[in-house]
């Protein structure tokens, strides 16, 4: 397949988001662009339970599966436990926004249905990946990003995140135009424990990524305020602009090349091209974002976007490092490591929240990227020393 049509994919999804939080800014300010990313969290942490685990599995195994007789199953397959995990994970969310939240809860609650919805199209997008049929997953993406920008633009001011919301969960009608996966022969019972198996990392990855962001900006706006929480928030999406491209080259491009390659004893040889078309590439971009970051952010947003130039490269710093770990990261998917992924991730963002924790009323955003990096460096070295041992063992 073109590499065109997997670069497509990734600025379409990137150019829908950053459009929404344009909007948003234009709509609301800061504010609106930080409590839109709290419930976005939320959505992701429901959703993420079951895509971060079994979404990547299901590529996996759909890309070594080889024939269309073999692949289709593993979709209603992976459907079941899929949505029974984030099920779960939705009413927690649920339960958490009763006892924890005030006004807000309705929001949240509304958030971790959507969230619930939203595992479809995930879950349909990780299917097309594994059968490399990118001009479906673009048009799905591209979709999707539409139904957003409309929410974001036409909704009214006080049912703004609402509408948000329900976007989110817009996609998932995609499953009534798949008709043959969700009819085809039961999968191989092996396959169907093998999918199981990345419930794990994504019950691990799903909740604690989601959650720790969430926690990093409330943190950050207690702290300092609102305000800064979404200058934070405006810097991790300027860094999205680089980070997103890195991991949909590795999602759409390296994971299924890294997962026919494993079996072969071929996998070295794809990490080294990973490292270099991806990270180094990826590490200059960021750079360069860093250095002119001071007009950038008022560009993409509005004015009143400012954070300082150390604050800007140790976030950018921070970012490059985050993609480093992803190379490692993808190749344990592949691997099947799953017990070494979850224990992996506690080295990312929950390290980060611990650390902006600690912090408490010293915070301030140099700090904050300070951290940023020092927990990305950490998760790199651990991925980096847990897939090492994999490749030994080839």
């Amino acid at each position: 397949m073109s590499p065109f049509l997997a670069f497509a994919i990734i600025v379409t999804g990137l150019a829908g988001r950053s459009a929404v939080d344009k909007v948003l800014a234009l709509r609301g300010g800061a504010e609106a662009v930080a409590l839109w990313a709290q419930l976005s969290s939320a959505i992701d942490l429901v959703s993420g339970v079951a895509l971060a685990g079994i979404g990547g599995g299901l590529t996996v195994l759909v890309a070594q599966a080889g024939t269309p007789e073999r692949q289709y199953p593993l979709l209603g397959q992976a459907l079941r436990p899929a949505l029974a995990a984030s099920f779960l994970a939705a009413l927690a969310v649920w339960l958490a926004a009763g006892f924890v939240l005030g006004a807000g809860r309705a929001q949240y609650a509304l958030a971790a249905l959507c969230g619930w919805f939203a595992v479809v199209p995930g879950l349909v997008h990780s299917f097309w990946l594994g059968q490399e049929r990118r001009g479906r997953i673009l048009a799905l993406v591209a979709a999707s990003a539409l139904v957003s920008l409309a929410a974001a633009a036409l909704a009214p001011k006080e049912r703004l995140f609402e509408w948000l919301a329900f976007s989110m969960a817009a996609p998932a009608l995609v499953l009534l135009w798949l008709k043959r996966p969700l009819r085809a022969a039961a999968a191989d019972a092996v396959q169907g424990i093998a999918l199981r198996r990345y419930l794990l990392p994504g019950i691990v990855i799903g909740v604690l990524s989601p959650a720790s962001m969430l926690a990093a900006r409330a943190l950050v706006a207690g702290a300092l305020s609102w305000h800064d929480a979404g200058v934070l928030q405006a810097l991790w999406r300027m860094a999205d602009w680089i980070c997103g491209p890195a991991a949909g080259a590795l999602s759409v491009l390296y994971l299924a090349r890294m997962s026919a390659a494993h079996p072969k004893g071929e996998l070295r040889g794809v990490l080294r091209a990973a490292q270099r078309y991806v990270l180094l590439p990826s590490a200059l971009a960021l750079a360069l974002l860093a250095a002119a970051h001071a007009p950038l952010l008022p560009l993409l947003y509005e004015t009143g976007f400012e954070v300082s130039p150390l604050a800007a490269w140790l976030f950018f710093a921070g970012s490059a490092a985050r993609v480093g770990a992803w190379i490692p990261l993808y190749a344990l998917f592949a691997m099947r490591r799953t017990g070494l992924i979850a224990a992996g991730e506690v080295l990312s963002l929950p390290l980060f929240v611990l650390l902006l924790a600690l912090a408490g009323e010293r915070l301030t955003l140099e700090l904050a990227g300070a951290f940023w990096l020092a927990s990305y460096l950490a998760y790199w070295a651990f991925n980096a020393w847990a897939a090492r041992i994999g490749v030994r063992a080839e």
